[in-house]
């Protein structure tokens, strides 16, 4: 049993906008005397495009570096590993002025 096609079936709304759709395709091909579709068209922005990929690309990395969290492990475990409190403070400090600014 699928109860998506349930749904589908029982939608009142469903059959009333694929009939409309329909008929507004079939209206606008006779007004324009072609059958190919013309339709609404999208332009995307040079930013926008850009902000797409970095999005998809964010989604597309992994959570976790495994391979830097081990690194990580070795230096803390060698001893190697520091923490600069003052560089950390400093970045803090840094990130609130130009967020407040």
């Amino acid at each position: 049993m699928q109860i998506k096609n349930l749904l589908n079936k029982l939608d009142p709304y469903q059959a009333k906008l694929e009939k409309a759709d329909s008929k507004n395709t079939g209206d606008a091909r006779r007004k324009s005397g072609d059958s190919s579709s013309g339709g609404d068209r999208v332009s995307l922005s040079n930013d926008a495009r850009l902000r797409t990929e970095a999005y998809t690309g964010a989604l597309s990395t992994p959570e976790i570096r495994h391979e830097k969290v081990a690194e990580i492990k070795d230096r803390i475990a060698s001893g190697e590993y520091r923490i600069d409190s003052k560089d950390i403070a400093r970045k803090l400090l840094r990130d609130e002025t130009d967020f407040l600014a």
